[in-house]
C-alpha cells in the first residue's frame, strides 16, 4: 500500500466517524461555558490542573454520561480520544491521553451515535498537583529541569512580586490585568527555550478570580562568572528590500563569533522593533520573525525588548498593542539575572492614544505600573549589582550642537527611572531606536540627572538604515551616521564590563573608517530618476556643500564608532609629526554615498525623503599639510584597546572600496 493511499484511508475514516456524530447542543459555543445549555446536565469547570495521563472529573446529575460513552477533546479541529474510567449519579472522570499537553480544549461526548459539545475547559498538564496557597490567582513552582526546587527566585505579573519557599512553590494574588507571569531568571540558572526565545513567562489563561497554575523549568548553568552579551539594535524585518537574506548574513557573523568564543557564555538582548508593523500585511508577523531567528541562530538564549515597531497598529490601547508580542515572544517589560548583574527590560512605547484608526499615534513614555513595579522588582537585589536597564528608546538625547554634550528626554518617565535606580552603585540604559551610536559617560550626564555611575548606550541598528543601503548598495550596509550595521559585545567580569563593537562581516579589530577629502566629492552626482529640483538643491545643501570646493582641502575625516568622551584620537605623519584631530558634527561620506544617492533617486521624487544621512559628533578632522602625506591613525578606547590603520595617501573614495565584499 501507498503512503498517499494509506493516508488517504486514515482521513476516510476520521470523515466517517466524525461526519456521524451529529451535534445535538443547542449551543455550540467554543469561547466559553457561560448559557451552554444541552441536553446533558453537566458542568465543565474552566480550568482543570491534572498530571500526565491523569483523570478529570466532571460534575453532573443524572447520570447520563456512563463508562459506556466516549469523551472526545478538541483543539485546533484534532480531537483526542478519552476513555470514561469512573460514573456515578453526580460525576464521571475521564482519563486524557499522552498527547494532550497544556492549553484549551472544547469537550464532547459520544452517545447513541450523536457527538455533542458539553463546554470548554483550558487544562493544564502538571508533573505535580500544588495545592493552591491562600488568596493566590496564580501559583505553581519553580524546580530545575532535573526537578530539584529551586527557592527564593523571583516570581511577578508586571505588578506585584513574590518569591518561591524552600518546595519552590509561589503564589500571586494577582489581578491578571497584564495577562502575562514571569520568572526573574537568577543567577546560576537558564530557562528552557523555544530556539532562540527564553520561556519564562506564561500568558493567563482564566479570569482574574479563577486560580491557575503556571510551573517553570530552569536549567542549572556554571559559567556565569565571566560571560558576553550580544546587544542587537533595530532589526525591522519585513519581507522587502532582501532583509530577511541579508538579516541571515548578520546570523551567521553572530554564529562565527560565538564559534571563536566556544569557551564563553554568551546571551543575545535585542533592542526593539524586531519587524515592521506598516508591513504586516506582507505577511512577515512576528511568529515570522520567531521563525527566522530560530533556523539562521543556535544555542543562543536571546531576551527581547519591544519596539514602536512591533506593537500592533490597528490595537486600540497599549494593552492591545503589545498582544502579538505577547503571544510569541516575550512580555512588554521583565526582568532577568546573569551572573553578578541584573537586567530589566521596559516598554517605553506609550500607545495608549491607538484607537485602531489613527496611523500609530504613540509617545516615548514608559507607561502604566511599569515604574511601581521596577521599585519592587529592584527591592529584590543588593545595592552593589550592576543593573542594566534595556528600552527601545533613549533616555537621553544627544546635543548636536555641543560635543559630549546630553540632555535628559522630557515627559518619557525616564527622569523617575532615573531616580528609581540612583540608589544602585552602577546603571548603565542600554537602547535602540535611533540607527545611530552614541554613549553617555557618568562624566557627560546632566549634573540634575546623575548621582551615581550612570551610562547609556545607544546601539547602532542590524538592519543599519532598514536595510535600504545594502540594497542598494550591496556591501556598504551603513547606518545614518555611517556606523557599519552590526552588534555590541559587552564583556563581563564578575561585576566589571568592557563593551565594543563588530561591524557584521567586519573585524572585530575595525572601530573606524578614514576618509581623504580631497576625494570626497558629490558634485557630479548623475542623477537617473531624481528630476525635482527642490530635492536635489536639498541634497546639495544638505550633503555636497560640506564638501565641495577646497575649504576641505587637504584634510581627512576620520568616523570612530562606540566612541565616547574616554577615548583618544592620535594621527602622525610618516616623519612623526603630530597632527590635531579636532572633533565635529558631520556626514559621513560613505553613507551619502551608499545610502542617501541611491535612496533620493529610486523614483521621481517630488519631496525631500525622510530617511538620509544623519550629523553625527563621533568624527574627527584632520588638517594634513600636503596632498600626499601618508598617515599613522591611532585609536584608543576607555579600556586601553588600540586600534590602527596606516592610511597612504591620496586615497581613493567609493563605494566599492569600502566594500566587505571586496
Amino acid at each position: 500500500m501507498t503512503q498517499k493511499f494509506s493516508n488517504l484511508l486514515k482521513a476516510m475514516f476520521v470523515t466517517a466517524l466524525f461526519s456521524g456524530l451529529v451535534v445535538s447542543c443547542k449551543d455550540d459555543n467554543p469561547n466559553g461555558n457561560a448559557g451552554i445549555q444541552t441536553e446533558f446536565n453537566v458542568t465543565i469547570p474552566e480550568t482543570a490542573t491534572v498530571e500526565k495521563e491523569g483523570a478529570i472529573t466532571i460534575t453532573q446529575q443524572g447520570g447520563q454520561i456512563t463508562t459506556a460513552e466516549a469523551i472526545y477533546l478538541e483543539k485546533d479541529g484534532q480531537f483526542f480520544p478519552c476513555t470514561v474510567k469512573e460514573a456515578t449519579e453526580d460525576h464521571f472522570s475521564f482519563v486524557i491521553p499522552q498527547n494532550v499537553e497544556t492549553g484549551t480544549y472544547k469537550v464532547h461526548v459520544r452517545k447513541n451515535g450523536k457527538r455533542t459539545y458539553l463546554g470548554t475547559v483550558v487544562i493544564t498538564v502538571v508533573d505535580e498537583i500544588i495545592e493552591i496557597p491562600e488568596g493566590a490567582t496564580i501559583y505553581g513552582s519553580i524546580k530545575t529541569t532535573d526537578g530539584q526546587p529551586v527557592a527564593n527566585v523571583v516570581v511577578s505579573d508586571g505588578e506585584i512580586c513574590t518569591v518561591t519557599d524552600a518546595d519552590g512553590i509561589y503564589g500571586l494574588p494577582s489581578n491578571k490585568e497584564n495577562g502575562f507571569v514571569f520568572v526573574s531568571v537568577p543567577s546560576g540558572y537558564e530557562p528552557v527555550t523555544n530556539g532562540t526565545v527564553p520561556k519564562m513567562y506564561e500568558t493567563t489563561k482564566t479570569r482574574k478570580d479563577v486560580p491557575e497554575i503556571q510551573s517553570f523549568k530552569l536549567k542549572k548553568v556554571e559559567g556565569q562568572d565571566n560571560f558576553k552579551v550580544i546587544f542587537m539594535g533595530d532589526k525591522h524585518l519585513a519581507n522587502r528590500t532582501q532583509d530577511v537574506v541579508q538579516y541571515k548574513k548578520f546570523c551567521a557573523d553572530v554564529m562565527n563569533y560565538k564559534a571563536s568564543n566556544g569557551g564563553t557564555k554568551i546571551y543575545g538582548i535585542t533592542l526593539g522593533d524586531l519587524t515592521w508593523d506598516q508591513y504586516w500585511k506582507n505577511g512577515y508577523l512576528l511568529s515570522n520573525y520567531v521563525k527566522t531567528v530560530n533556523e539562521n541562530i543556535k544555542d543562543l538564549i536571546i531576551y527581547n525588548v519591544i519596539g514602536n515597531h512591533d506593537h500592533d497598529p490597528a490595537a486600540i490601547g497599549n494593552h492591545a498593542a503589545v498582544n502579538p508580542m505577547l503571544e510569541n515572544v516575550a512580555p512588554a517589560w521583565y526582568s532577568f539575572n546573569i551572573g553578578q548583574c541584573h537586567f530589566v527590560v521596559l516598554d517605553d512605547i506609550d500607545c495608549s492614544a491607538y484607537d485602531g484608526v489613527k496611523d500609530r499615534p504613540y509617545k516615548q513614555n514608559i507607561y502604566g505600573v511599569q515604574l511601581e513595579w521596577l521599585k519592587k522588582d529592584l527591592s529584590y537585589v543588593d545595592k552593589s549589582t550592576p543593573v542594566y536597564v534595556m528600552t527601545h528608546g533613549s533616555n537621553y538625547s544627544y546635543n548636536t550642537s555641543v560635543a559630549n554634550a546630553y540632555n535628559l528626554r522630557a515627559n518619557t518617565g525616564s527622569d523617575e527611572l532615573i531616580s528609581i535606580c540612583s540608589s544602585f552603585n552602577e546603571v548603565h540604559f542600554v537602547n535602540g531606536h535611533l540607527h545611530q551610536q552614541h554613549t553617555m559617560m557618568p562624566a557627560d550626564a546632566p549634573a540634575n540627572t546623575y548621582s551615581n555611575k550612570v551610562y547609556e548606550h545607544n546601539i547602532p541598528a542590524v538592519c543599519a538604515d532598514w536595510w535600504y543601503s545594502g540594497y542598494y548598495t550591496p556591501g556598504c550596509h551603513v547606518c545614518t551616521d555611517g556606523v557599519p550595521a552590526g552588534y555590541a559585545i559587552f564583556d563581563f567580569t564578575g561585576k566589571n564590563v568592557k563593551w565594543g563593537y563588530k561591524g557584521t562581516g567586519m573585524d572585530e579589530k575595525i572601530l573606524f573608517r578614514a576618509y581623504d577629502l580631497n576625494n570626497v566629492d558629490f558634485s557630479n552626482v548623475a542623477w537617473k530618476n531624481l528630476k525635482d529640483s527642490k530635492v536635489i538643491d536639498t541634497f546639495r545643501s544638505r550633503y555636497e556643500t560640506p564638501y565641495a570646493g577646497d575649504k576641505r582641502k587637504n584634510q581627512v575625516l576620520i568616523n570612530v564608532w562606540n566612541w565616547n568622551s574616554g577615548y583618544k584620537i592620535e594621527v602622525k605623519t610618516a616623519n612623526g609629526e603630530t597632527l590635531a584631530a579636532t572633533q565635529i558634527n558631520e556626514y559621513d561620506p560613505l553613507s551619502i554615498a551608499a545610502l542617501s544617492i541611491p535612496y533620493w533617486d529610486r523614483d521621481a521624487l517630488t519631496s525631500v525623503p525622510g530617511t538620509g544621512t544623519t550629523k553625527r559628533f563621533h568624527f574627527f578632522q584632520v588638517q594634513c599639510p600636503d596632498a600626499d602625506s601618508n598617515l599613522e591613525i591611532t585609536v584608543t578606547d576607555n579600556f586601553g584597546n588600540v586600534y590602527k590603520e596606516t592610511m597612504e595617501r591620496p586615497k581613493a573614495f567609493s563605494t566599492a572600496a569600502y566594500s566587505i565584499n571586496k
